[in-house]
């Protein structure tokens, strides 16, 4: 797509603790250009910064765009971030990034203002923004995955509590003495319906000697089972797939139900990796929430797949730097 150089541009980034990525956005959502790299979590802040930086100027040096136009860089970080202060609090995937400085160093490095804020606060209001979410009024986000992040957007703006670390929706107890999570308490949402506890569940039934589809699939080895091997043979009609969709959703469902009557949203959108079963995961989802949570909430609410995919990191950066740096909000 060929830039308007009449608008706006800001730089998405999407970081992982494996990659980098970065986008030049437009106020609509158009990507122009990409630079991606190892983000070399391990390393340093120095390492990861400078690999930040080298992604950025490939995405702009590859966009077509005039510098000039654009305004700065959104990011989001896998942690707890103080978005003014341009300080990460904690990141447990980065080495070091206890309470760093790095919105500074990284606008050193690239002549650009920066903003961040926590990968799934950043991805709930890309979709906000610019996807499943749109026209929304208050919408919250359950990004599932290894575990289940999740993001609250009121009226445009990201809600992060007074200390960043809101919302943290994939830790609320669901199960009371149910099984430990990785926080160090017990029962919690992620404890039961992050990656490995889907799994688990599966291989479970699957050890019991019942027929099904997740043996050959796993070369035999149920420790190979994934989310998405699970959710390719529930829509063949396997049975265990099947059941363990519906206890996920189920557990799902109690979140989102227990967000719904606390917040009374208009849009919760199910996003992330295991979000890709599509409505063998979303029904059951919907099922529950319409037996546990009040009847005024579960009317005034839909609930629907996230549309953005991969690019939801960079469009979610994308989105908070122009809410920041003038480009819309």
């Amino acid at each position: 797509m060929q830039a308007n150089e009449s608008i706006p541009y800001v730089v998405g980034v999407d970081l992982g603790g494996t990659n980098v990525r970065a986008s030049v956005t437009d106020i609509s959502g158009n990507l122009y250009g990409e630079g991606r790299t190892d983000s070399r979590a391990m390393d340093g802040v120095d390492a990861t910064v400078a690999q930040i930086a080298t992604a950025v100027a490939d995405a702009v040096s590859t966009s077509g765009v005039d510098r000039s136009r654009i305004l700065g860089i959104g990011m989001g970080v896998p942690g707890t971030v103080l978005p003014d202060e341009g300080i990460v609090a904690w990141a447990p995937n980065f080495r070091g990034w206890d309470g760093v400085q790095v919105g500074e160093p990284l606008r050193v490095a690239t002549g650009l203002p920066v903003i961040m804020g926590n990968d799934a606060n950043v991805a709930a209001l890309g979709e906000y923004t610019f996807g499943a979410g749109v026209g929304s009024r208050c919408m919250v986000m359950f990004t599932l995955g290894t575990g289940i992040g999740s993001g609250l957007v009121i009226d445009g703006k990201s809600w992060i509590g007074v200390s960043g670390c809101a919302p943290e929706m994939g830790h609320q107890i669901i199960l009371a003495d149910g099984p430990r999570c990785g926080c160090g308490r017990s029962g919690c949402l992620e404890a039961l319906a992050g990656r490995d506890p889907i799994c688990f569940r599966a291989a479970r039934k699957a050890h019991l000697g019942r027929s099904t589809l997740l043996l050959e699939r796993s070369g035999h080895d149920l420790r190979y089972i994934t989310p998405a091997m699970i959710s390719e043979a529930a829509a063949e009609g396997d049975e265990i797939a099947v059941e363990t969709l519906n206890e996920t959703g189920y557990y799902i469902g109690l979140g989102v139900a227990n967000a719904m009557n606390i917040l009374n949203p208009d849009c919760f959108v199910i996003g992330g990796g295991i979000a890709g079963a599509g409505d063998l995961l979303l029904e059951p989802i919907r099922r529950t929430v319409e037996v546990n949570a009040l009847y005024s909430a579960v009317k005034a609410c839909r609930i629907v797949r996230a549309q953005l995919g991969d690019d939801a990191g960079i469009l979610g950066g994308a989105a908070t730097a122009l809410q920041r740096f003038g480009g819309q909000g």
